[in-house]
């Protein structure tokens, strides 16, 4: 297979340009997928739900359940947000394996036409060349060869070999 300089590159596609959101979306989300984030939560809750809302918000935590209601809604848009970049990366790696491949593809047609029109050329020139027409040239051959040496050897000549 020929390799070309197109199937052996290895160079990933470029990022899409990221704006100040993006990157803002990146950071949150980024924070927001580790424990940390866990963990600072539980805490707060806990610290919240001891205190009764530092005084200000009783059992049933109306408060605290429109502050959650309100964190999750931002979180899943910025996870939202960060997916829809990483689904954009994703489709242009994607098409550049899919050029990739195809030119591969291209390259191993090429080759299988190049070794059928070299096996149709040898098929030919066998045919031209065929074992069976040679060899009673052949035998011709060595019937004249033999008659030059028995009349070179009535002459009493040198013995050429």
């Amino acid at each position: 297979m020929a390799a070309t300089a197109s199937t052996m590159s290895s160079v990933p596609p470029a990022a899409p340009p990221r704006g100040l959101q993006e990157r803002v979306s990146d950071v949150i989300t980024s924070f927001c997928g580790d424990m940390r984030f866990v963990y600072i939560h539980a805490a707060a809750f806990a610290v919240w739900i001891a205190t009764k809302g530092f005084g200000n918000d009783a059992f049933p935590f109306n408060f605290l359940t429109m502050a959650v209601s309100l964190e999750a809604i931002f979180l899943s848009t910025f996870i939202l947000i960060s997916q829809n970049r990483q689904q954009a990366i994703a489709d242009a790696n994607n098409r550049l394996v899919q050029e990739r491949l195809l030119q591969m593809l291209n390259d191993v047609i090429g080759d299988e036409k190049l070794d059928l029109k070299n096996e149709q050329m040898i098929s030919k020139l066998l045919h031209r060349i065929d074992v069976d027409h040679i060899r009673p040239i052949a035998k011709r051959v060595d019937e004249v060869h033999a008659a030059v040496m028995r009349i070179d050897g009535a002459r009493g000549g040198a013995n050429p070999t």
